[in-house]
């Protein structure tokens, strides 16, 4: 490729210290870099432990934990935009409501749409978002079920939107044991636990498991801990004693607990993507999904599909691959295979060829 400028923002890396959004555009940026290509971030200050643990690239930002800075990076970023050229690329992280009135004038804007899921709830929540994906000269969907999705729901021309998936960060070489005691027989539960993750639902199903397996464990990886709420249903299940939770894993210990886990389970409802299936796979982990059509999209054969809204399908699901070794060699080794479909190389290669035709 010849040499493109492309502005990014800051503000998502300013409101994510970790998470699937942020580590998409630090990959966007990191690759465009790699590449030669001219790549800014627009705006100083951020908490994302993504570009604060870039060695070669951190110093170009201030740290800000607190995000007390967060107007700062929002003039930055409008600064940029009213100077912006027609060579440029403009592609941000979310639909920013105080970006409205002037990303009409902007002639490459590219935006991508990581999932439906507020709006399948309800349309009227995601104007600021078709506004974004009206005004954009490209849409980025990243699995064929979001671009349909995308289709249906705003009605937007299929011929606007390119499919490009993620990658995965996670590997065992980087896995480094957390300081916390793990037990060793666990299943993996990674990320937020509320409304269409169904964790609840996952939760009392795989309940009976729990207690009548003396030696299995439910290790969850989040960004907060469990709240009296959650304490108290655990207790309620009586399971109060076989779940643990850690708290703003790093990626080396999030790598570990992958490759420990007798397995990973992902019972949401409903995802854009689904990074962690991956993540899993990278570390030789076998997948338990929810069948819904995103996941038989990205996984596949290399899957065990339960159905999320059944407690009987997950506990028949994840007890037939926690009791059979074969089948979760089996599981990897289709996982191991499927991966090699997914890489950040590919995101990065794929989005600025997109990038370079509107140019």
């Amino acid at each position: 490729f010849a040499t493109m400028k492309v502005i990014y923002d800051a503000i998502i890396f300013q409101n994510q210290t970790a998470g699937g959004i942020s580590r998409y555009h630090y990959e966007l940026f990191k690759g465009g870099l790699m590449a030669g290509h001219d790549v800014k971030i627009a705006g100083l200050f951020v908490k994302n432990q993504y570009l604060l643990s870039d060695k070669q690239r951190r110093q170009r930002f201030v740290n800000d934990p607190a995000a007390i800075f967060a107007m700062f990076n929002k003039l930055i970023l409008k600064r940029a935009l009213r100077n912006i050229k027609s060579d440029e690329i403009f592609h941000p992280a979310n639909a920013y409501e105080y970006l409205s009135n002037g990303i009409s004038s902007i002639k490459n804007m590219v935006f991508t749409i990581h999932d439906m899921i507020v709006e399948k709830q309800d349309a009227n929540l995601g104007a600021e978002k078709l506004h974004f994906a009206r005004n954009a000269s490209k849409i980025i969907a990243v699995s064929e079920s979001t671009k349909r999705d995308i289709v249906d729901l705003f009605g937007i021309d299929g011929d606007r939107i390119d499919v490009i998936y993620h990658g995965s960060s996670i590997n065992p070489q980087i896995a480094a044991k957390p300081q916390m005691s793990i037990p060793n027989k666990f299943l993996l539960y990674v990320g937020d636990r509320n409304g269409y993750k169904n964790f609840q639902t996952f939760v009392k199903g795989i309940a009976g498991l729990l207690k009548h397996r003396n030696e299995l464990h439910l290790v969850c990886a989040g960004k907060r801990g469990f709240s009296d709420v959650e304490t108290t249903f655990f207790r309620n299940l009586g399971i109060e004693n076989k779940i643990i939770c850690l708290v703003k894993t790093t990626d080396s210990e999030l790598a570990w607990l992958y490759a420990k886990a007798i397995a990973f389970v992902f019972p949401s409802l409903n995802e854009g993507f689904g990074i962690p299936i991956l993540e899993a796979w990278s570390c030789e982990t076998p997948v338990v999904l929810s069948d819904n059509a995103c996941f038989r999209e990205i996984a596949a054969e290399a899957g065990a599909f339960f159905n999320p809204h059944s407690e009987d399908s997950i506990r028949e699901t994840v007890d037939r691959v926690v009791s059979d070794k074969i089948l979760r060699k089996e599981l990897v080794e289709k996982g191991t295979r499927r991966l090699q479909f997914f890489s950040w190389e590919k995101t990065v290669n794929q989005t600025y060829k997109l990038y370079k035709a509107l140019l």
